[in-house]
């Protein structure tokens, strides 16, 4: 009896050591799959972020305005990865896999951008696809020397310009005007001649509505009138003036509807929110010294002096402008106002890229750099003289400051 007792005591011991093994091999066993399943959702976490960090490596890039956007024809594909990142894959805890761009459209202003981003960390990857449509990635398409919304003087405005001029609607110029560049109009280009000051333009003229003389001249045109009709064109130019069809002319007149709407009420909200200085930055030496990034104003200011850095200048009121000179080539400001500008002098020089509301020629400020404005008050002489070392140093340092981004769509892809 004690034999079968011991035995069945040793049978109950194997049985519970054999019953807690597997119940601990099983724990085991299910710790060791939730690591895994942990470490994988870990892994495809991380992956998605490497993806979405080559979405923002390219909008960044993009907002530049870099030659090979421009250069990409639309529907191509351009492989980021290899020709921007040099194939540089990792990233973080992983790599990029694939960065890819197509230009799905670009008219007026706006480019809209296809980007396929996959990113890998261990053995999980995941892949990004983003549609984004980007306003104002050229600022030499925006700054490039006179460009008017507005121009509705009778008798015309006095034009002193070593840049070409854009006009979004009719315009006329006035007798004393000397123009070296190319004019560009969506709508009529009147000449105003006077006894006592001659209309001097030497290069093309580009009219969807029409060019028309009036008063007594004389009138000195260096290039050729582009028309769409023999008929648009006064009989005394017949000799310079070819004729395009209404398309082919159009075409040759950038942006021609579309004037540029920098200071609507959304972004000036987006340039309170996001600038990085709220007042004017202190003078050094006699010279103001621009951090880089964006200022934001609130409010009217007067500016003058000299300036060193690279900036954009926000200002939600009216400016009042003496002499304002960069220190040096590199030097660039941009100026967006929503009001008026006007001048403290006559014959003030301004070394700036300018946008306003409305512009105050009366004193005939001489602006080396470029201008657009949706109204012009006088009467006096419009100087502008295009600064391309200006545009140059903006678009290298501070030419995301203009460039606006909306996502379209955003999704995973495989």
């Amino acid at each position: 009896m004690l034999g079968d007792v011991k035995g069945q005591s040793a049978l109950v011991v194997m049985v519970l050591t054999m019953t807690i093994f597997l119940l601990c091999s099983a724990v085991l066993a299910l710790g060791i799959n939730t690591g895994k399943i942990a470490a994988s959702e870990i892994n495809q976490e991380k992956a998605y972020y490497i993806a979405e960090a080559g979405v923002e490596k390219v909008l960044a890039a993009a907002k530049g305005g870099p030659s090979w956007l421009r250069n990409l024809r639309i529907g191509r594909e351009y492989n980021f990865l290899t020709d921007v990142l040099n194939g540089e894959k990792a990233y973080g805890e992983g790599i990029f896999t694939a960065i890819k761009v197509k230009k799905l459209a670009e008219d007026q202003g706006r480019t809209i951008l296809e980007i396929k981003c996959r990113g890998k960390c261990g053995p999980s990857t995941k892949g990004i696809t983003v549609e984004a449509a980007l306003e104002n990635i050229y600022p030499e398409d925006m700054f490039r020397g006179l460009w008017l919304a507005n121009t509705d003087a009778a008798h015309g405005h006095i034009f002193n310009l070593e840049a070409d001029a854009y006009f979004a609607a009719d315009v006329m110029i006035a007798g004393g005007s000397s123009i070296c560049g190319n004019l560009y109009c969506n709508g009529f280009l009147g000449l105003h001649g006077e006894e006592d000051g001659a209309v001097e333009i030497k290069g093309d003229i580009y009219a969807l509505d029409g060019v028309g003389l009036t008063g007594a001249g004389p009138f000195f045109i260096n290039g050729n009138v582009y028309v769409d009709d023999i008929e648009k064109a006064p009989v005394e130019l017949a000799d310079i003036t070819v004729v395009l069809s209404t398309t082919a002319l159009a075409g040759k007149i950038p942006d021609r509807a579309a004037f540029p709407a920098f200071l609507d009420s959304g972004r000036l909200g987006w340039y309170s929110k996001n600038a990085g200085y709220c007042q004017l930055p202190p003078v050094t030496e006699g010279t103001m010294l621009f951090q880089p990034g964006i200022y934001f104003l609130a409010g009217d200011c007067t500016l003058s002096g000299s300036y060193e850095g690279n900036t954009l200048l926000v200002v939600d009121g009216n400016v009042t402008l003496g002499n304002l000179i960069k220190n040096s080539t590199n030097d660039s400001l941009v100026i967006l106002v929503s009001g008026p500008v006007n001048f403290t002098g006559n014959g003030a020089k301004v070394d700036a890229l300018l946008y306003a509301g409305e512009f105050n020629h009366s004193r005939s400020p001489i602006i080396g750099g470029s201008l657009l404005a949706e109204n012009l008050a006088g009467p006096g002489t419009m100087n502008v003289i295009y600064d391309q070392n200006l545009l140059d140093s903006f678009r290298h340092s501070s030419s995301w400051t203009t460039c606006f981004v909306r996502i379209i769509k955003w999704y995973e892809s495989v």
